[in-house]
């Protein structure tokens, strides 16, 4: 079982974390830690962090996104982490197949980069986009 911590920097854009929360929450295999930086968070974002009760960095203003990575990543208690933004949508049983091409590689000296697909135009056996 690999065990991730998920960094989400966030700029009050509360609806679509959630979304992107329950996705990790909903879809994978293992339980992972999540974390997020809250940039500003006066849409709630703050308060939403505390209630679920959930890892997080704050800044008071927009830091921008290496600053709140950077700040994040001192929270990571895994092997392993993976960079998801706040709009994001995480598909059924994405750790699984992420796994599966961690145990497939040589050593732990790499970086996995993921494709985003679009809900138009699409040709593919899973279609995520809808």
């Amino acid at each position: 079982m690999i065990q991730f911590s998920i960094l989400i920097p966030t700029f009050n854009n509360l609806d679509y974390l959630k979304l992107a929360i329950k996705s990790i929450k909903e879809n994978s295999k293992y339980k992972h830690e999540i974390i997020l930086h809250v940039n500003d968070g006066s849409d709630g974002t703050l308060e939403y962090a505390k209630k679920e009760q959930l890892i997080y960095t704050h800044s008071e203003t927009n830091i921008g996104l290496c600053s709140a990575i950077n700040k994040a990543a001192t929270k990571i208690s895994t092997k392993y982490v993976l960079y998801v933004h706040d709009d994001m949508y995480l598909c059924k049983n994405w750790d699984e197949f992420l796994e599966k091409e961690i145990e497939n590689l040589e050593n732990d000296l790499f970086y996995l980069s993921g494709t985003t697909y679009e809900s138009h135009n699409i040709d593919n056996l899973y279609n995520p986009g809808n």
